[in-house]
């Protein structure tokens, strides 16, 4: 697979004994549950998992002639919304066309239940106390990074970001990211790079937080308060 405006389609090859055998040129690859191709816009997998994940509602909905909240809740958090959020970190979209898509799948999932169906679909996720799905990604991009900074996923933060000189700056906590300079949409819309804005912004209460259960809890109370997360927390899709 070649990656890049300026790479050149060169043939690659491999030697097994004394044959050669050129390497096959692909479009798309799956790898550890996630579809790579060469544009790294993620659309194809983001396609796939949201039909995957619009047949188990399917199912669901055939399955049960009855549904409340109390039913469908832990049915949606098991069966449907894990493949909608499995490696996202890796595949987080940044096309509308891929957000929407996704989040059309819990706009449909939360119509199963018959008491709220007809309520618009913020209000559907407000009496369900489900967040958006974009929110859900935000969410987990600073739970990794948490992880990151403290070594719990055994990562050298050093290797993946360019830490700023606290003592130079004053402004905030104290595990601030310098962000980079992007041109290209591949790395502006990356994991190392597009959350450099919202970790930085994070209270010291929630960077300096005891546990990762803790933080979890810091940043959720954050962003309900803050203005600039709630027109993705819960969204009209």
């Amino acid at each position: 697979m070649h990656y890049g405006r300026q790479d050149v389609g060169n043939t690659y090859s491999m030697r097994d004994g004394g044959t050669r055998a050129d390497l096959e040129v692909r479009d798309e690859e799956k790898d550890l549950g996630v579809v790579f191709d060469p544009s790294l816009k993620f659309s194809k997998h983001v396609g796939k998992v949201a039909i995957k994940a619009n047949r188990i509602v399917g199912l669901i909905r055939r399955t049960f002639t009855h549904m409340d909240e109390n039913m469908f809740l832990p049915l949606y958090k098991t069966l449907v919304r894990p493949h909608l959020e499995y490696a996202n970190c890796v595949w987080n979209p940044f096309l509308q066309q891929d957000i929407t898509k996704l989040e059309k799948v819990q706009r449909r999932a939360t119509k199963v239940i018959a008491a709220i169906k007809d309520l618009p679909y913020q209000s559907r996720l407000e009496v369900l106390n489900l967040p958006s799905l974009a929110y859900r990604r935000l969410r987990g991009d600073m739970i990794q990074v948490f992880k990151i900074m403290y070594g719990i996923n055994d990562m050298d933060k050093n290797k993946l970001f360019v830490m700023k000189d606290s003592e130079r700056d004053l402004r905030g906590h104290g595990l601030r990211i310098q962000k980079q300079h992007a041109r290209l949409n591949i790395r502006k819309y990356s994991f190392t790079h597009r959350v450099v804005d919202q970790w930085n912004s994070l209270p010291k209460s929630a960077v300096e937080a005891p546990s990762v259960n803790c933080f979890k809890n810091e940043i959720d109370k954050f962003f309900k308060l803050s203005t600039t997360s709630l027109s993705i927390k819960f969204v009209s899709g």
